[in-house]
């Protein structure tokens, strides 16, 4: 009796592996068709698509543009304003600032925010204050030597523009000199800014440099 009970459940062990391995071999033959295909996208995109994004310069890289609205001359003693308009044409940016300076001002008293949409407030900063450098933020600073208003969007997306409007009156004739730029951070190239050559400010960066002729 005993040795039939020990044959018996051998029989049923035995069938039960085979059992085991049917479903197995069944269940393997399902997925086999899914992780064929999972496998062949992996090596689209290892061997096609990725070392061609890789490979482009191109990707990731804001590109700040810059307009300005500025008369050519003016009375002494009347205003006028000024319109700086920006825009992202390339990858989103953590900060864009768009930067006005006035080289031959040692204040801004003659200087009036008229209107902006940047997302935050424009900024002051008078002669003395440290200041970033060579599109390094404040990792190389300096001490400014004249005053500038700085607007900035934190973020900047793709294609988002934004505006500012300066009333500026000049105190004495002549040429009444003034620079603009704009930075998108983080700094990748020299796609990151505008202008990309000419005058170097206070901060070692390029600036556009906008002459208003100021008669008596």
């Amino acid at each position: 009796m005993l040795q039939t009970i020990k044959t018996n459940l051998i029989i049923w062990r035995s069938t039960l592996s085979n059992k085991s391995i049917i479903n197995l071999v069944t269940m393997l033959k399902k997925i086999y068709p899914l992780v064929a295909g999972i496998m062949a996208a992996y090596f689209v995109l290892m061997l096609g698509v990725f070392p061609q994004i890789y490979s482009n310069p191109e990707i990731g890289i804001p590109k700040p543009t810059l307009e300005v609205t500025v008369p050519q001359q003016v009375k002494l003693g009347e205003s006028f304003e000024m319109t700086l308009s920006s825009n992202n044409i390339g990858a989103d940016a953590d900060l864009q600032t768009v930067t006005v300076e006035f080289p031959q001002n040692q204040n801004l008293d003659n200087i009036k925010v008229v209107s902006y949409d940047f997302l935050q407030s424009p900024k002051l900063f008078v002669p003395g204050k440290q200041i970033g450098s060579s599109y390094n933020g404040n990792k190389n600073p300096v001490e400014a030597k004249y005053p500038f208003l700085e607007a900035y969007n934190r973020p900047s997306r793709t294609g988002h523009s934004s505006s500012i409007t300066l009333q500026i009156t000049p105190t004495e004739a002549g040429v009444f000199t003034i620079y603009t730029k704009t930075v998108a951070m983080p700094h990748i190239s020299d796609q990151s800014y505008y202008p990309k050559q000419g005058i170097l400010d206070q901060q070692n960066e390029f600036v556009q440099e906008h002459k208003v002729m100021v008669v008596p």
